[in-house]
């Protein structure tokens, strides 16, 4: 059974219960080797693991160790009898090193993972690979979806919950093919493969794209995984595209290169670091030299150790950002990490309506936008969306008032709370006459009368004064495509443009004469002829401009 207690973007917080054990996603599946480990799954547990993923295959070829497998169970074998475990049918090996002269017999190894006790076995798959054509993949794509179905005939085990593989790798019509198609089927968990060798790779872009193809086909009651995504700098930008479980053994092939994990510069080399940046055990108990000259067994134990206390800690502070609404934020702070996940993150904007549509109505805690990747939020576009399409201008007006930004929420700005007094109680102009917006960088326009309202009150962002960023120009932009449709309305439009202001810790600013409302009182300027438009320096001289004739 699977439970969602909180969402945030497409990320979801849930329990997933098998055979009365429960586990929190979204979480990690260590893969651990299910003969010999260097960290047995007692540790693995102890540093933050409710569930491991091990290989069914190897142990089916094993006969020593399949016949004692088959009598004391899985669990009892790997001692992991209080967590969860997933197996791997041997589909793995044929698509990590193209073996496919690997014979393996479904109906066999599906059984021997229901007999072992496997809460959660894997169907024998044919995943497909980034270089196969299309003919090929698409014979993949249907044959793993006859043996899906096969499957559901021949299961005798009703406790496990079976993983189905979704395939299509870069053919969005298989991808989406073959979600539906296996939505109509009966598993407990959907799972996206032949994603390694493009991760590998750093090739998120394309990651992601297939993420984001299977997400918006594939049934939303269940959970979803991916197969062999580790890195702990990818998390939440994958749960932010909904993806729930994930499986890898990065921390320990990793360690076996001496590769440490950071959450700021992806991975480092051991012998490249003079100290650790992590307060895990592992690194405060040690130092890079001293575990350089360690003996190669124990050196990797070390280093998968804190590759995964790295994995466990991403994974709760995405959880808690999930819960506190901030999971765009944490996105956009990891991208950071390496080129490849900015570039990838550009592909969320084109699916930005889908985003939006999973998007929360309203969050515990205001917005922060700390660089220009926040203009691609879903709260802005569903924002700027309702303005552009919902929002009426009131009867009778005939003036319109654009204000600066000041580097905070018009709220906590000293100079705008003057300003909107003055507009309030002034004796020049009728309030019913007079339309008053914001010029935000991040919101476009913002009324007077929804300052008030979330997420307008509850956001602070960086101000930009440099026409050359796209945040720049794209705030104009907003701005320009309301006023066109609404420039009928008013006779006369006025622009606040002063040479100073008071900011929120009561110092007086020289205000910048690059800022984008300068450029927009130029465009207006320019493009509007059938309305009297000037711009001020000071508010009493501007209400003055709307009663002259």
């Amino acid at each position: 059974m699977f439970e969602i207690t909180d969402i945030d973007a497409l990320g979801r917080i849930g329990k997933l219960r098998v055979k009365n054990k429960e586990m929190i996603t979204p979480n990690l599946f260590p893969v651990v080797h299910p003969i010999k480990n260097i960290i047995s799954p007692q540790d693995l547990k102890k540093i933050g693991a409710q569930s491991i993923f091990t290989n069914a295959y190897i142990l089916y070829k094993n006969e020593r160790v399949k016949e004692e497998v088959l009598k004391k169970g899985i669990h009892s074998h790997l001692n992991f009898s209080d967590g969860l475990i997933a197996t791997d049918s041997g589909a793995f090996q044929q698509y990590m090193y193209n073996k496919e002269n690997i014979r393996i017999d479904a109906k066999e190894i599906e059984k021997f993972q229901e007999d072992i006790g496997s809460d959660f076995p894997v169907i024998l798959d044919l995943p497909v690979q980034l270089n196969d054509n299309y003919e090929k993949a698409n014979d993949k794509v249907n044959a793993t979806i006859l043996r899906a179905r096969d499957n559901i005939n021949h299961r005798t085990n009703k406790e496990c919950s079976w993983f189905g593989p979704v395939h299509g790798a870069r053919y969005k019509n298989l991808l989406k093919f073959s979600s539906i198609e296996m939505s109509k089927l009966d598993f407990g968990v959907y799972a996206i493969g032949g994603l390694v060798k493009a991760f590998l790779d750093y090739r998120f872009d394309i990651t992601i794209d297939i993420l984001l193809t299977v997400k918006q086909n594939i049934r939303p009651d269940k959970p979803i995984h991916m197969f062999g995504l580790g890195l702990p700098q990818f998390f939440s930008l994958s749960v932010a595209c909904g993806y729930d479980l994930m499986d890898s053994a990065a921390y320990i092939l990793f360690a076996k290169e001496n590769r440490y994990f950071t959450l700021s510069t992806g991975t480092e080399k051991l012998e490249n670091l003079d100290e650790f940046p992590c307060h895990c055990p592992i690194c405060c108990d040690n130092k890079p030299k001293e575990v350089m000259k360690l003996e190669e067994t124990l050196k990797t134990e070390l280093l998968a150790k804190h590759n995964l206390h790295v994995s466990f800690s991403e994974l709760r502070t995405i959880r808690q950002a999930i819960r506190e609404g901030n999971l765009w934020e944490l996105v956009e702070q990891r991208i950071r990490a390496h080129p490849a996940l900015v570039r990838a993150s550009r592909i969320l904007k084109e699916h930005m309506h889908f985003f939006e549509v999973h998007e929360k109505i309203y969050k515990p805690k205001g917005r922060l936008y700390s660089s220009s990747d926040g203009i691609y939020r879903p709260l802005i576009e569903r924002y700027n969306n309702k303005l552009l399409n919902n929002y009426r201008v009131p009867l009778g007006v005939k003036f319109l008032m654009i204000l600066p930004e000041m580097g905070t929420r018009p709220k906590n700005s000293p100079s705008i709370s003057k300003w909107i007094k003055i507009i309030e109680n002034n004796a020049l102009v009728d309030i019913h006459l007079l339309q008053v917006y914001f010029f935000s960088l991040f919101y476009g326009l913002i009324p007077l009368e929804l300052l008030d309202t979330y997420p307008l009150s509850q956001y602070e962002s960086i101000l930009c004064n440099d026409k050359n960023e796209l945040i720049y120009k794209v705030a104009i932009q907003k701005c320009l495509d309301f006023l066109f449709k609404h420039q009928s309305f008013y006779k006369k439009i006025a622009f606040l443009i002063p040479n100073q202001y008071e900011n929120q810790f009561g110092e007086i600013n020289d205000f910048s004469n690059n800022d984008p409302i300068t450029e927009l009182y130029i465009i207006i300027k320019s493009k509007f002829k059938d309305a009297e438009i000037s711009k001020f320096k000071n508010l009493e001289e501007l209400l003055q401009f709307f009663v002259n004739k």
